[in-house]
């Protein structure tokens, strides 16, 4: 900047320059490392069957759905939220139980139908996964 020293606009112009210049190989330098993409974080929670139907005139297991609930979480910047086991749930106490007892499988419940429901019945979980809740499965007992 010595040869600009009487110029004060060609000195601005060059330091903005030399300004640019610096963010740019910091940039070229952090994309090259993959420091330069923007740090994710997907989580995903599902409730599997989506939708069953049983028969609740059928034995075992023809009058039974096994709902499985899991989660997935990938990236590098996810939320330190714990996980949290749910209770399982149906919309028809009447209609259907759920048994969750099946010590050797966390976040299953066998559901079985006991008598014909007249709507499909809501089965769901209050866990979470990272602070996102689970999906509702449905459940048609004919």
């Amino acid at each position: 900047m010595a040869a600009f020293r009487g110029d004060p606009v060609r000195s601005r112009f060059f330091a903005t320059f030399l300004f640019l210049l610096v963010l740019a190989i910091a940039s070229l330098v952090l994309s090259a490392s993959g420091g330069g993409s923007m740090a994710t974080c997907t989580v995903s929670t599902n409730i599997s069957p989506t939708s069953a139907v049983a028969d609740h005139l059928a034995s075992p297991p023809g009058n039974q759905v096994k709902f499985m609930a899991t989660g997935n979480v990938s990236g590098s910047m996810c939320p330190l939220t714990p996980d949290v086991a749910g209770t399982w749930s149906t919309s028809d106490l009447s209609d259907t139980t759920i048994n969750t007892s099946m010590a050797q499988e966390q976040n299953v419940a066998l559901v079985t139908c006991v008598n014909a429901a007249a709507a499909p019945i809501t089965i769901g979980n209050s866990g979470t996964v990272r602070g996102k809740r689970y999906p509702s499965a449905m459940l048609t007992c004919k």
